[in-house]
């Protein structure tokens, strides 16, 4: 695969400087990489425009800028939910023999952060890092239920409710007598409103009373049935409940 060669010196030096943990010189740089220094110059200025590096006022030395701190927090965004949740998701998958999805809200859509699966061989599947559009049933229910009635009006207005199904609640007054639902219960549930043939049940995951992320639990309509869900419901709230206290114990936020 062709990589331009102004490309890979970039990184190169992206990749010096990070690693070093200490700010560089032009010189420096150009000894330690083997790059003249016309061209380790022009990089820094590019990559400083951008704020990938800043440049010491007195040392006209460079190290990390803003622009990276921020760049690795995206990549690395719920890393520390992820570490704390997944033992707690082992076990409630254990206990229900579903699937369950960890996942957190980003704007419009729900970014599945962690999976663990059923062991049973019928059983969803889903990659890590999957989107799914803010008004898939279940997690749309959770994820707006701690705004008010006002905001989700205007919400879903822009966004609309798609019909995925026969069973999609696509009428806004109708949806926020689930999410109303949602509030009470402390779960929502979704009865093959998104894909045909699927149900699931999702609760909020807090931390200091801030919600930062869901559970899902998800599976087939003829394993999930009617006589199970009262146990994996109580099984998931119980999941979230331990999740939401180890995360404000830690005080982790998004």
């Amino acid at each position: 695969m062709y990589s331009p060669p102004i490309l890979k010196k970039s990184l190169e030096v992206l990749k010096f400087i990070v690693d070093s943990g200490t700010p560089l010189g032009v010189t420096e740089i150009s000894n330690n990489l083997s790059v003249s220094k016309s061209t380790v110059y022009g990089i820094l200025n590019a990559l400083k425009d951008e704020k990938f590096v800043e440049k010491e006022i007195k040392t006209k030395k460079y190290l990390i800028g803003p622009e990276l701190y921020e760049l690795a927090k995206k990549v690395f965004r719920g890393g520390e939910i992820l570490m704390v949740a997944r033992p707690f998701l082992k076990k409630l998958v254990s206990l229900v023999d579903e699937t369950a999805f960890l996942c957190i809200r980003e704007n419009t859509v729900a970014r599945v952060l962690d999976a663990v699966e059923a062991k049973k061989a019928l059983k969803i599947s889903s990659p890590i890092g999957l989107k799914f559009p803010i008004t898939a049933s279940v997690l749309c229910k959770a994820f707006l239920s701690p705004m008010d009635n006002e905001s989700i009006k205007m919400f879903l207005k822009e966004k609309g409710l798609p019909r995925y199904t026969e069973n999609s609640i696509t009428d806004i007054n109708e949806f926020l007598k689930e999410i109303d639902k949602t509030r009470e219960a402390g779960y929502s549930l979704d009865l093959e409103e998104y894909l045909k043939g699927v149900r699931a049940v999702a609760t909020l995951i807090y931390s200091n009373d801030l919600p930062i992320g869901a559970i899902c639990v998800i599976g087939f309509s003829n394993s999930m049935l009617n006589d199970k869900l009262p146990f994996m419901i109580q099984q998931l709230k119980n999941t979230t409940q331990q999740i939401s206290e180890r995360l404000s114990q830690l005080k982790i936020q998004l």
